[in-house]
């Protein structure tokens, strides 16, 4: 199983060396601009992958913003406005979605899930959605083996698949 230490230098300022192995973009409100970056350093399986968040002015990278499955060696990266997944063996970025405002990442044995302000996501281990609802909270949510449903005002009960159809 794959192993990985994150080492992370914030700057106030951008970077403009392009000597990086994957170079990544923060998605942006309209009114705001890249402003800083920040540097990650992937100690990933005896090798160091240097990545490169350009970054708007409310966003900072700590190590509580990833999220990494050793199963499949994707890092997942929640942002500020976004989140994304990394393939760390082809060292590239294989999805990017914007987020209303600070997303949540979690891991279940089999499957991740994205908590964004007014959606859920259930995804398997390579990123590759499985489905997506709209919620919006305060919400309940009964989980079941192969779903998760949720009970909102707004939406009423949404049904989140949690396993690829067979």
């Amino acid at each position: 199983m794959s192993t990985l230490s994150i080492q992370i230098e914030n700057f106030s300022n951008l970077i403009s060396s392009t000597e990086f192995d994957i170079i990544h973009e923060e998605f942006l409100f309209t009114n705001e601009e890249i402003s800083k970056s920040s540097i990650v350093n992937l100690n990933f399986n005896e090798r160091v992958i240097k990545v490169r968040f350009d970054l708007g002015i409310d966003s900072e990278i700590t190590e509580d913003n990833f999220l990494f499955v050793a199963e499949t060696d994707i890092l997942f990266y929640k942002g500020y406005k976004e989140w994304c997944a990394f393939d760390l063996i082809n060292l590239k970025r294989i999805r990017q979605e914007e987020a209303l405002y600070l997303p949540f990442i979690e891991k279940r044995e089999e499957i991740i899930l994205i908590y964004c302000d007014l959606s859920v996501e259930s995804m398997d281990l390579h990123a590759v959605r499985i489905d997506q609802v709209p919620v919006d909270p305060p919400y309940e949510a009964i989980e079941f083996e192969d779903r998760i449903e949720f009970d909102s005002s707004i939406y009423g009960k949404q049904v989140l698949k949690t396993q690829k159809s067979l």
